[in-house]
């Protein structure tokens, strides 16, 4: 993560919090640029930069000076800023002005002074960035959502986060829309009435349900996974889906494709997970806000040399999965040929040209049968939920699935861990998807990372 200050002019002006929020921006974005560019009181800014993957804004800074604040991506991750990824797209674009935004309420605050930012403002500062944010999100366009809502929702998020009730590690799901048109019979306020019924959370556990709240943070009714079509007419989710939604919020990301506006998960971990248009949009974790899938793509385009679109396809597809309680095996090779010896010919979807017609097997008829030549999440994550492990290259191209791997014993661990250990030490990277819903990295033979633990 980099960022920097400037000025038109030799001086610059003191601004801990501008830095702070420098900072933030950084993080949040998985190490962007930022710069701080500031003009004195009545002088003028220069041209704002322009790109696809740059975005700022321009405002009052301390002491009158004017700043403006670019936020630009770099390397792999600016070509992954496209019109085919509107939710990185969004974020960059909304970060710059929220973090200005965010600046003016601290400097109102007297945090222009010359000493360094408390660690307790630095959090303050990094969740109002991104409700700043969030406010600005299409999602809350028109459905009248308040910066105070999201303000007061996230609040509650975090003391549900450190609680406990009757036992139980807490889970709760909420949505934010407009979608129901009449007006409430009881108004029943969101979060503060909340507060007072300690089984709520229990209640709106955000797997088995989720509370639907309007943009005037009134609660209005819930929305169960089992009867999705009671809010929704005319839509249809699968049954076999609708009984198994996981900790990963899949309820909550469901309910935001289907009703519109911002769902929010807390999960049991402690993470919270924002969503919006059914994908997940910002995480909370350890204090901190990451863009998903920016943690977990970034990562491994920047390791393994994978385009941003093959790995953000890879991680969209290992959260659906998660999402549905079904394990899977995800890989990616630089040379399919490496894979010989270790996947069968006939689950080689690669090769499916190579073998004479006549001597096809069944399995190897049906990968012509398939079309695979234009990979999406979804697509790759419904033949990654058969048994076995699907394989791309680093340009996203198909190069098996249901693929039986072969490995040695798994005496003291399970099958597909044992599967998907054995892979990496061929593949570039394996993602593996457990039943429970967690995602764990394999790079050589060893944990490289677990994104939901």
């Amino acid at each position: 993560m980099t960022w920097r200050r400037s000025s038109t002019v030799e001086q610059l002006p003191s601004d801990p919090v501008g830095e702070a929020v420098a900072v933030t921006i950084a993080e949040v974005l998985g190490g962007a640029s930022v710069e701080l560019l500031y003009a004195p009181p009545g002088e003028p800014m220069p041209p704002a930069p322009e790109g696809p993957a740059t975005a700022s804004a321009t405002g009052v800074g301390p002491s009158g000076w004017g700043t403006r604040l670019i936020v630009t991506l770099v390397g792999r991750r600016a070509s992954a800023v496209t019109a085919a990824n509107p939710p990185l797209l969004e974020i960059l674009s909304a970060l710059p002005g929220a973090g200005l935004r965010a600046a003016e309420r601290f400097w109102a605050a007297g945090g222009q002074s010359d000493r360094a930012i408390t660690p307790a403002m630095q959090r303050a500062l990094r969740d109002t960035i991104v409700v700043e944010a969030l406010s600005r999100h299409h999602a809350c366009a028109g459905r009248g959502a308040a910066t105070e809502l999201l303000a007061e929702i996230i609040e509650y998020l975090i003391e549900l986060s450190g609680s406990r009730v009757e036992s139980y590690d807490l889970t709760h799901g909420v949505i934010v829309t407009d979608a129901l048109p009449d007006e409430p019979r009881l108004v029943f306020r969101y979060p503060g009435d909340l507060r007072a019924a300690k089984r709520a959370p229990l209640l709106f556990d955000g797997q088995r349900s989720v509370l639907v709240v309007d943009g005037a943070g009134r609660a209005r009714t819930e929305l169960q996974s089992h009867r999705l079509d009671r809010l929704t007419p005319g839509t249809t989710f699968l049954e076999a889906y609708a009984a198994e939604f996981s900790h990963s919020g899949a309820l909550v990301a469901e309910a935001t494709r289907r009703l519109g506006g911002l769902g929010f998960f807390l999960r049991a971990d402690r993470s919270i997970w924002i969503f919006a248009d059914g994908q997940p949009l910002l995480v909370r974790r350890a204090e901190r806000w990451t863009a998903f899938p920016l943690e977990l793509a970034d990562a491994i385009s920047d390791s393994t040399g994978t385009t941003p679109a093959t790995a953000e396809i890879l991680v969209q597809a290992a959260f659906i999965i998660s999402a549905q309680r079904h394990g899977a095996i995800l890989a990616i090779v630089d040379d399919p040929d490496a894979l010989e010896g270790i996947v069968s010919p006939k689950d080689r979807y690669d090769q499916r040209d190579a073998v004479d017609p006549m001597a096809m097997q069944t399995e190897t008829r049906l990968h012509h049968l398939i079309d695979a030549e234009d990979l999406d999440a979804r697509a790759l994550a419904r033949f990654a939920a058969l048994d076995g492990a699907t394989i791309l290259d680093r340009d996203g191209h198909l190069i098996a699935y249901g693929a039986i791997v072969s490995s040695s014993g798994s005496q003291f661990e399970g099958a597909r861990t044992a599967a998907a250990k054995t892979l990496s030490h061929t593949a570039e990277i394996v993602l593996k998807v457990s039943a429970d819903g967690d995602i764990t990295v394999f790079r050589g033979g060893q944990v490289a990372a677990t994104l939901l633990p």
